[in-house]
C-alpha cells in the first residue's frame, strides 16, 4: 500500500535481461535503499514502494507504461551498466519530459569514471547527478541535502552539469551495511512480483580487487583494498536464498578462492544445497593466483555438482599485451603444473581469453591458442570474450585509446543463449574494440573466425580425439593439424566447414554494420541465439557422416604417408563414436 503522506517518492531502475526464464534480484539498488532507510530522517520524509522498482528487461517491457509510473515519483535512482544503457537513457529522457522536476540520479559501472563525465552528462540533459564508486553513503547524502534544502556542492562523490566534487572515501566496514536479504526488502519484492520468472540471487563476500587490470571496472586503484563481510552475515543471506528456493547464485567476488574462509563458505553452500536443494548452480570469478586451498574449493564444488569447472583467466598469452593491460600472468611452466594438477584432481579447467586487447596481433592470438594445445597439452574449452570498452576503465580514456590506436564500434550487447527479438537487441549497444595499432578490423574479424574454427572443431570435441592421437603417436603438432585443415577446407567450396566459415564471417560483418545482433539462430533447431561455434556444432550433429567423410578426405590427402590406412579408419570411428548423437541420446532434440 502506498504511503499517502507528504513524503518525497523514490523509484529505482535496475534493468537486467532474462535468461533461461531467470531474472536477477536488483542487488545494487537494493543495497542502496537498505542502507538509506536505516536513517530515520530519510524514512520520515521519503517513501519507497517496491512497485516503483523496475528490474526486468524483456520483450514485455512497455516503455510508455514504465515512464508513466516513474513520472509520478520525485527521485529516480538508476543502476547503469553495459546491458541497459540505451533503454535506461530512453526511459529517463521521457520521464524527465513528463516530470521536469524529478531528480534523476545515475550510478553504476556504466557511467564514466570520475573526471570524465562532462561530455556524458551534457549529452544527457535528463540526468541531474552521477554518483561515483560506492553509492550507499553518497545517495544518503543526496536525500539528506534534499530534505534540508541544501546545495549538492558539499556532497562528495558526485558530478552534476555544473560541478564535479572530490570522491567519497571507501566504505571501510561493509559488515555494518544492512542486507536487502535480511532486512525484509527482498521479501517485499518477491511477495509483490507479478511475473513468472524465477529469481537469481547475488551475494558479496568481499568488495575490491588488488589487481589493476585496465580492462576491468574494478581495476581502479580506488578499489585495490579488499574489505570483507562477516561470514555469519553471508551465511544468513545464503539461508534466505535457500529458503526462497533460488536455484542460481552469483558470487560477487573478483577473486573467489583468495582467502581460506572461502573454503568454509563453500562447505556451507554445499551443506544448504544438500539439505534443501538450493542454491544448485553458481557463477564464480576465481582468484588469479591459485593457492592450494583454491583447488580444494574447486574440487568440493565440482564433486557436489555446483559448477562445471575452474576458470583460469589468462586473457592473453602475449607479453606485450599483458604489459599494455597492466596484467601479469603465470609463466608457461607454472600454467602447465596447474593444468596437470587439475587433471590429477579431476577438476575440469577452462581458460579465458579476451579478443581485441591492445598489442595483440592475429598471429599472437592464434599462437596463444596453439601454445595451450602444443606446449601445455590443454584441450578443454577456452572462453574467448570480445573486449567491451567500459567507460570507467582506461578504455574510456581518449589518451589510452590514442596510444594504442584503439577504434570502438557500437554493436548489440555481446551475449547468447536467449530468444530476445532482434529489433529489441539492436536498440541497446556496447562499445567493442574493433581494431588497434596491431590488429586491423579485417584481422579482428579473422581472429573471431579462428576463435570459431578452433572452438567448434577442437574445443567442442569434433576433431579433438583425432588431433590428440596424431600428436601422441606421430608427433604431429596441433598447429600443423589445424593450419593444414584450414587450408584444406578454405580451398574446397563444397565442404561443410567452408560453408560454415562463410556463414559465420557474413554474420560477424553484419554485427558490426548494425544489422544483426551477436549470435546465430539455427532455425530448424530453435529460436535461440547461439554462439557461432555452438551453432556450427549443431550443424555438425545434423551432418555427422558428411563431416567425418570430409575429415577423412583431409587426412588421407594431407598425410598420405601413413602406412596403415586401417589405423586412420579406426581413429575416425573412435572420434565419431566419442561425439554424442542427439538423435539417439535425446530423441532428436538438438537444443
Amino acid at each position: 500500500m502506498r504511503d499517502t503522506r507528504s513524503k518525497k517518492r523514490i523509484a529505482f531502475l535496475e534493468l537486467s535481461h532474462v535468461f533461461a526464464n531467470q531474472i536477477k534480484l536488483p542487488y545494487s539498488t537494493g543495497c542502496l535503499w537498505s542502507y538509506c532507510r536505516q536513517n530515520p530522517i530519510i524514512t520520515s520524509n521519503f517513501s519507497f514502494d517496491v512497485q516503483d522498482w523496475y528490474y526486468i528487461l524483456d520483450d514485455k517491457l512497455d516503455v510508455d507504461d514504465v515512464v508513466n509510473q516513474l513520472s509520478k515519483c520525485d527521485i529516480l535512482g538508476v543502476s547503469y551498466f553495459v546491458w541497459n544503457t540505451v533503454i535506461s537513457d530512453t526511459i529517463c529522457e521521457k520521464v524527465k519530459q513528463q516530470n521536469p522536476n524529478i531528480l534523476i540520479v545515475y550510478g553504476g559501472l556504466g557511467t564514466p569514471k570520475w573526471g570524465r563525465c562532462d561530455e556524458f552528462i551534457q549529452e544527457r540533459p535528463f540526468v541531474d547527478v552521477i554518483v561515483h564508486n560506492e553509492g550507499e553513503l553518497v545517495f544518503e547524502n543526496i536525500l539528506l541535502a534534499l530534505q534540508n534544502e541544501q546545495s549538492f556542492e558539499s556532497i562528495k562523490g558526485i558530478t552534476t552539469k555544473s560541478f564535479t566534487n572530490e570522491l567519497e572515501s571507501r566504505i571501510k566496514n561493509i559488515n555494518d551495511l544492512p542486507s536487502p536479504y535480511l532486512d525484509g526488502l527482498f521479501d517485499d519484492l518477491v511477495k509483490s512480483s507479478n511475473h513468472d520468472y524465477v529469481f537469481e540471487a547475488l551475494i558479496e563476500p568481499e568488495r575490491g580487487c588488488p589487481y589493476t587490470c585496465s580492462f576491468c571496472e574494478l581495476g581502479d586503484r580506488f578499489f585495490t583494498k579488499i574489505v570483507k563481510q562477516p561470514m555469519d552475515k553471508v551465511y544468513s543471506e545464503i539461508d534466505w536464498i535457500s529458503s526462497h528456493k533460488i536455484d542460481y547464485m552469483h558470487v560477487i567476488d573478483n577473486n573467489f578462492g583468495m582467502f581460506p574462509q572461502h573454503e568454509d563458505l563453500t562447505e556451507y553452500i554445499i551443506k544448504k544445497r544438500d539439505a534443501t536443494g538450493y542454491p544448485n548452480a553458481l557463477n564464480i570469478t576465481w582468484a588469479k593466483n591459485k593457492k592450494p586451498f583454491l583447488f580444494r574449493i574447486a574440487k568440493k564444488m565440482n564433486d557436489a555438482g555446483l559448477l562445471k569447472g575452474l576458470t583460469v583467466a589468462l586473457q592473453s598469452m602475449n607479453p606485450k599485451t599483458l604489459k599494455a593491460i597492466n596484467r601479469d600472468n603465470l609463466d608457461l611452466h607454472n600454467l602447465k603444473d596447474i593444468v596437470n594438477l587439475m587433471k590429477e584432481m579431476k577438476i575440469p579447467a577452462f581458460m579465458e581469453f579476451i579478443l581485441g586487447l591492445p598489442e595483440e596481433t592475429l598471429d599472437s592470438f592464434k599462437k596463444g591458442l596453439y601454445d595451450l594445445m602444443d606446449d601445455i597439452q590443454y584441450h578443454n574449452y577456452v572462453g574467448i570474450n570480445n573486449m567491451i570498452a567500459l567507460p570507467n576503465t582506461p578504455f574510456g580514456d581518449e589518451k589510452y585509446l590514442n596510444e594504442h590506436g584503439i577504434k570502438l564500434v557500437k554493436t548489440s550487447p555481446a551475449f547468447y543463449h536467449h530468444q530476445h527479438p532482434k529489433e529489441k537487441l539492436l536498440k541497446d549497444s556496447n562499445n567493442l574494440i574493433a581494431s588497434t595499432n596491431t590488429l586491423s578490423f579485417d584481422e579482428y574479424i579473422e581472429a573471431n573466425l579462428w576463435k570459431w574454427y578452433l572452438t567448434s572443431t577442437h574445443m567442442l570435441g569434433w576433431t579433438r580425439v583425432i588431433s590428440i592421437d596424431l600428436n601422441k603417436n606421430f608427433l604431429l603438432s596441433f598447429k600443423a593439424f589445424y593450419d593444414n585443415l584450414f587450408e584444406f577446407f578454405i580451398n574446397d567450396e563444397t565442404s561443410l566447414l567452408y560453408s560454415e566459415y562463410n556463414i559465420t564471417k557474413e554474420l560477424l560483418y553484419k554485427v558490426f554494420d548494425g544489422t544483426m545482433p551477436w549470435g546465430r539462430v539455427v532455425s530448424e533447431v530453435s529460436n535461440l541465439y547461439w554462439p557461432y561455434e555452438e551453432a556450427t556444432a549443431l550443424i555438425f550433429a545434423q551432418n555427422k557422416l558428411r563431416f567425418y567423410d570430409e575429415i577423412s578426405a583431409y587426412i588421407f590427402k594431407e598425410y598420405d604417408n601413413f602406412d596403415d590406412p586401417k589405423y586412420i579408419q579406426e581413429l575416425l570411428q573412435k572420434q565419431s563414436n566419442k561425439m554424442k548423437d542427439p538423435y539417439k541420446m535425446y530423441g532428436g532434440n538438438l537444443e
